[in-house]
């Protein structure tokens, strides 16, 4: 029943004869740990039959549901290091009884070996490196772990401590502080600049087929990167990253606690999401935007965000025609939606595509995304010795988001104020704005800088 008890016999004895396929098998059975973890051990045998069947659907629903790709991703991570942890008790030689005679005491004193044998490099890459947070995920998949097969609670928290939030026990947690304390933290993202974008311009302009450059994964990135410095567009909003087997793009998940009208649409940005009006705020029909656009009647873009990482769904920002030939919102957001419209994407299809051929279209991946604008810097500072060339690795497509918080930094806005308008948490803003190159360009700044003064929100 929901007595989620676990036979530790019967697991080590399956894990000391068990061939590969077997192991796969076992994986299969940790698949949701962290869900399982959350249902409470309880005996309903005196219930009611139907009751004690609708409890078992409600729990396995409960395990099993569709929280989107980053979720199942991170899910994903911690199923494996449990994964893990259970393999190196079995090297270990631990047995059931082992554990079974632990206390909480005890058991502290077993996992602070176990982090010091991950901080040592026995983990999946074999690296003696890991940051702290990655040695703090080993150690609580291992602790989920040991509280499930166990069927008890497991505290491994300071006793001592009198502050309102807990903290690991000293001997776990100062391990961790010491990793923390001399880690070498990765490098920082570096901000796209007005020479890159220049750069890219000039190349645009010089292609010998006008059509198919500007169908091309070159002229698209140029759009999705120009817009996305006004929006902070994340990548997974436009494009595609960590796809599951056989998705042609990441979709929100078919589930109750989904909107019915919602459920399988892209997460990432579709037509409907952008909506253009002019003077008057009438609205301009996507069919007319080429001639509207030329006319200089179309001078608001709306984009609606349905669902992303901000605390707020179906936030809804307003950008105004700039009129500067590379640096204008409604002007890339024309140009996308003409790209989408020659294409025939459908409507509930995503809208960040490309083509190489001018007929089928491609998905576009951050991989394309970093592959153009790393090209950009090499085009924009042609010296190896230059800073940004020595560090062209550090462009990816969060750079867009960079590069809108260090514009509206110059132009004076307070961190509340570019946490507001990029949709980030707060404490992102100093992470993101440390250390990064600062030479953007004065005319991308003012252009920034201006038009976010100019930019609605509603909700």
């Amino acid at each position: 029943m929901l007595s989620y008890s676990y036979s530790w016999c019967s697991e080590w004895s399956r894990r000391c004869s068990e061939s590969s396929p077997q192991r796969k098998k076992r994986s299969r059975q940790l698949i949701g740990l962290r869900y399982r973890n959350m249902v409470p051990t309880a005996d309903l045998s005196h219930l009611p039959a139907s009751f004690q069947a609708a409890a078992d659907d409600c729990c396995r629903d409960f395990i099993a549901a569709d929280r989107g790709s980053v979720r199942q991703h991170n899910d994903i991570s911690f199923d494996s290091r449990a994964e893990f942890f259970a393999d190196w008790c079995t090297n270990m030689g631990i047995r059931e009884h082992n554990l079974r005679e632990l206390d909480d005491e005890g058991f502290i004193f077993f996992l602070g070996v176990y982090v010091k044998a991950v901080k040592s490099g026995d983990n999946h890459w074999k690296r003696p490196n890991l940051a702290a947070d990655t040695v703090r995920n080993y150690l609580t998949s291992a602790h989920r772990y040991l509280e499930f097969i166990l069927d008890r609670r497991i505290d491994i928290m300071d006793s001592h401590h009198g502050g309102k939030r807990p903290r690991l026990h000293p001997f776990l947690g100062q391990q961790i502080a010491d990793r923390r304390r001399w880690y070498k933290p990765s490098e920082r993202y570096e901000p796209f600049t007005l020479d890159m974008f220049e750069a890219l311009a000039k190349w645009l302009e010089k292609a010998p087929d006008a059509q198919m450059c500007f169908l091309g994964k070159v002229h698209c990135v140029f759009d999705w990167c120009r817009l996305g410095i006004f929006t902070g567009f994340r990548i997974g909003e436009y494009g595609q990253s960590t796809l599951k087997k056989g998705e042609l793009f990441a979709r929100i998940p078919f589930d109750d606690d989904v909107p019915e009208a919602y459920r399988g649409m892209p997460l990432a940005m579709m037509a409907s999401d952008f909506l253009f009006y002019d003077k008057d705020f009438i609205l301009v029909p996507h069919q007319d935007l080429p001639l509207r656009h030329s006319l200089g009647e179309v001078l608001w873009l709306e984009i609606r965000w349905r669902y992303d990482k901000s605390a707020h769904n179906f936030v809804k920002k307003r950008f105004r025609l700039t009129g500067h030939p590379i640096f204008c919102p409604v002007d890339a957001g024309v140009s996308i939606i003409r790209r989408t419209t020659l294409l025939g994407v459908p409507e509930n299809y995503p809208i960040g595509v490309w083509s190489s051929d001018g007929s089928s279209y491609n998905f576009l991946h951050a991989k394309v995304v970093t592959e153009v604008m790393r090209g950009a810097v090499d085009m924009a500072y042609p010296d190896p010795k230059h800073y940004m060339r020595k560090h062209r690795n550090r462009i990816v497509p969060h750079s867009n988001r960079v590069t809108a918080a260090v514009c509206l930094q110059k132009g004076g806005a307070s961190n509340d104020d570019i946490a507001f308008k990029l949709r980030w948490h707060l404490t992102s803003v100093p992470t993101y704005l440390r250390d990064c190159f600062q030479v953007i360009g004065g005319t991308l700044e003012k252009a920034i800088a201006g038009a976010m003064t100019l930019t609605f929100s509603s909700s």
